[in-house]
């Protein structure tokens, strides 16, 4: 992975020394799965989220060859905390990739809503490797997206509220179609607005996603190891002696 991430890290940095220009972006959000609506529009030079890029990717793989299979070992023992720092660090490279004015396609892989099913499948070697169940990998999954989500409602409340631009920042945002044709209208930043568009979604459509995608992810995995295990060979049958007794005259 140190390796994958400083290749990343070096191809960032040739895509951003051959762009020129100034780049401008929309930053978007969305009510669950309606119709997407525009929060900021920005431009900067087009090479600026690469360069933020190439220093983020060789930041990890140099980390990643410091690391050490001690620290390894006791990021595998802390698997909750682990997925909640890689979520943390995503949702706030989004924002940054936002600020920059990177296009839709760079931005729209820093979310939260794709890790569930990883984190899934993570949970559920980390939950097996401690002789727990299903259950707990239920109420893992529950926890983690509660909790991944909260520090996403924190983000849209702060940009909101301090006008910080990115998809986070409702302040320019007056209404928004819903998935089933109708429309809300807000006072931006009212409690109206923070009600429906963050907090609902938020911690409540969301972490159910979180777990159902999670749980998909954990049958993956399950379904793999079970394809990687050797079945048990069928035990040996009883051995059986058979002794022939003979006739001997004295």
């Amino acid at each position: 992975m140190a390796l994958l991430a400083s290749l990343a890290g070096l191809a960032f940095l040739i895509v951003a020394v051959n762009s020129e220009g100034i780049h401008e972006a929309s930053a978007t959000g969305v009510f669950l799965v309606g119709q997407p609506y525009v929060t900021l529009q920005t431009s900067a030079l087009t090479s600026l989220p690469y360069y933020i890029l190439t220093g983020l990717c060789l930041l990890l793989g140099t980390a990643a060859l410091g690391a050490g299979d001690d620290v390894a070992r006791s990021l595998g023992r802390r698997w909750m905390g682990t997925a909640l720092a890689l979520s943390f660090a995503v949702s706030l490279t989004r924002f940054a990739m936002e600020k920059v004015a990177a296009p839709a396609s760079l931005t729209q892989l820093f979310g939260v809503t794709w890790l569930a099913p990883v984190v899934g499948a993570y949970f559920f070697v980390a939950v097996r490797a401690e002789g727990r169940g299903w259950g707990s990998l239920l109420t893992a999954l529950l926890g983690y997206g509660m909790a991944a989500r909260a520090v996403v409602v924190a983000l849209y409340l702060l940009s909101t509220s301090l006008h910080l631009g990115s998809h986070y920042d409702l302040s320019t945002v007056w209404s928004v179609n819903t998935p089933w044709g109708q429309a809300y209208h807000f006072v931006p930043g009212g409690f109206s607005q923070m009600l429906r568009l963050v907090l609902i979604p938020q911690l409540v459509f969301w972490p159910a996603f979180t777990v159902a995608a999670g749980v998909l992810g954990a049958g993956l995995a399950h379904m793999v190891h079970e394809a990687g295990t050797p079945s048990s060979p069928s035990p040996a049958p009883p051995r059986v002696e058979v002794r022939l007794a003979t006739n001997a005259e004295p």
